[in-house]
């Protein structure tokens, strides 16, 4: 898709400059990554992502509020609030299956705007003999912007003065505390600075937005793909993918089973920060019990060259306008499977579709209730919709997988699974 859309837009240059195709103003971020190119050569797609959604300065997440029908796509939470009803329902049930530990926290990465953890939290609130066990939620976010949006959500009213703040030092990572009728909401840059605790986990759509190291298989080794400058009249782009010249020393993560199969011009996606988080938490709750669950795009097998940018929710160049697009790639389910084998002895339990998981926690009962309580046939219509989005096979119901984790202790059935997961899938 987007060799054909660079093909038509460099023929259209063609015909309007004649010659020469006038080049796409440069964001700062833009400039920056320029200036790095020249200066050291070429660079990982991992770090050219990394640097387009997280830079401090100018990245993509830095920004705020990049959600929704204003921002440039929407998710899960933000269609209906059915989807962390459900949610909660399931962390609920695993609560139950797992002993009905006495203290629980929940850890979410990636929170968004906070609507999935509010709508989780209104849920929760309703099992007084649950709720009354909950005493923290930490949250994983790096965007001091997206912080305040989420704080706002989960706090309504609170001012930066209501937020305590302890700074960073040399053995501690800063954190961002505030309180709400008892229970503590903190904001760290990662799970290794949370406090020991059983726990529930949580990570929508956050493993896509993770760099990736890009590869291609030739006649006799791995190249890793770079981003180079695009200094050609023929193209509007300031960056273009190119193959690295020889192999990166990176490439030693190829010399494993897993891509022994590939064959000449193929290519496969790596993410080493998606294996970095994924054995920190299964470290994590092996260290202290709990459950999780991971829910993204994807599938349960390697992939290659699914990197794409969304920019006013439609696809777009992925090395055009760095900063003002998200990037993200489809993830590699096996691999966070793999991760949480090798460092934990938690058991892993799918992906499943987002279909299918929705509809085991009764999504069609919840649709009935509301439709019932609707004032008004829009309400209804938007009720419907949503619902329909959220598990159309067509939509996000395929697409979207669902993997759980959990610790398990020796005295549970071996027949058990969390709800929505067979025995079968067990891995």
């Amino acid at each position: 898709m987007f060799r054909i859309l660079s093909f038509s837009i460099n023929k259209s240059c063609i015909r309007l400059y004649s010659s020469s195709c006038q080049k796409e103003p440069l964001t700062p971020l833009g400039k920056h990554l320029l200036d790095s190119i020249k200066l050291t050569g070429p660079l990982s797609v991992s770090h050219f992502m990394r640097q387009v959604l997280v830079n401090p300065l100018s990245g993509y997440y830095m920004k705020g509020d990049v959600f929704g029908k204003k921002g440039d796509f929407i998710t899960s939470p933000e269609i209906s609030q059915i989807f962390g009803e459900l949610c909660a329902v399931w962390y609920l049930s695993e609560w139950m299956r797992l002993g009905r530990p006495s203290k629980t926290q929940i850890i979410e990465f990636g929170p968004g705007r906070g609507t999935l953890m509010s709508d989780m939290l209104r849920t929760l609130s309703q099992f007084n003999y649950f709720y009354e066990t909950l005493t923290d939620i930490h949250l994983i976010e790096a965007s001091p912007e997206l912080r305040k949006i989420q704080r706002e959500r989960l706090v309504k009213g609170s001012k930066d003065e209501d937020v305590v703040r302890i700074k960073g030092t040399k053995d501690k990572a800063p954190v961002e505390t505030i309180t709400k009728d008892g229970l503590k909401i903190s904001w760290h840059d990662g799970i290794e600075v949370v406090p020991d605790q059983w726990s529930f986990v949580m990570a929508h759509e956050f493993f896509d937005a993770l760099p990736v190291h890009l590869f291609e298989k030739t006649e006799s080794e791995w190249r890793e793909i770079l981003v180079d400058i695009d200094d050609t009249s023929e193209s509007k782009y300031n960056f273009k993918p190119i193959k690295s010249p020889k192999p990166t020393g990176i490439v030693k993560l190829l010399e494993n089973d897993r891509y022994a199969n590939f064959k000449e011009g193929e290519r496969v996606e790596i993410s080493p920060d998606s294996w970095g988080v994924m054995d920190k938490v299964a470290k994590y709750l092996n260290r202290n019990g709990g459950t999780g669950l991971v829910i993204d795009y994807g599938q349960d097998y390697v992939q290659g060259d699914t990197l794409r940018a969304i920019k006013n929710h439609k696809i777009v160049y992925p090395w055009s306008d760095p900063g003002n697009a998200d990037l993200s790639a489809d993830v590699d389910f096996s691999f966070l499977k793999e991760a949480i084998r090798t460092g934990s002895d938690l058991i892993a339990y799918g992906p499943i579709t987002q279909k299918d998981f929705l509809q085991s926690l009764g999504i069609a009962n919840r649709v009935e209730s509301l439709f019932r309580k609707a004032k008004d046939s829009r309400t209804r219509k938007t009720i419907l919709d949503g619902a329909e989005r959220l598990v159309d096979p067509n939509e996000m119901g395929r697409i979207y997988k669902v993997l759980a984790f959990a610790k398990e202790e020796n005295k549970l059935e071996t027949t058990q699974a969390p709800i929505g997961f067979e025995k079968e899938n067990m891995k």
